[in-house]
């Protein structure tokens, strides 16, 4: 599931231990693939697909409630409500972020596709460029420098977040 993760860590939220979360999130992906038809596929899916996980993390919940200590239902609520602000914000984040790296160099932007997205040593960065392992680093550190102070204007100049 492309959304896996996310969906994990939103049930972690509310279930204390990894077994509980992996149950509770294998249940998730059942209950989505029966009721997929009814997706709306011109709205974002992880909203959708995290409400699914709030019901079964509350049924969950409720199978289990005589032997286990949970989280009250208010508390659940508003760490759902919590959680989705804080999603609201990354993808408004994550879009300025490609904003900011469609701005870079080309150079640079495969240095950091390389680096990151390939997961490229900086020794073998060093040897296919023929740049010094402390050059690389501080162009590293130099790209991350422009893309916060990028991220920081854009965020500003929108005026959320």
């Amino acid at each position: 599931m492309a959304h896996d993760r996310s969906l994990r860590q939103y049930i972690a939220l509310f279930l204390p231990r990894r077994a509980d979360v992996e149950e509770v999130l294998q249940q998730t992906a059942a209950a989505l693939w029966e009721k997929f038809d009814e997706f709306d596929t011109s709205r974002e899916f992880l909203p959708w697909a995290t409400r699914f996980a709030y019901f079964e993390v509350l049924n969950y919940r409720k199978e289990r409630a005589r032997s286990r200590v949970f989280y009250s239902e208010d508390v659940m609520q508003a760490l759902a409500d919590t959680q989705r602000e804080l999603s609201v914000e990354l993808q408004f984040r994550e879009s300025i972020l490609q904003e900011c790296l469609s701005e870079l160099g080309s150079e640079d932007h495969l240095l950091l596709q390389r680096r990151y997205s390939e997961e490229a040593t900086i020794k073998s960065l060093s040897e296919e460029t023929g740049r010094t392992v402390k050059s690389l680093y501080r162009r590293l550190d130099r790209i991350r420098e422009l893309l916060a102070t990028c991220i920081d204007r854009k965020t500003q100049a929108s005026g959320q977040f």
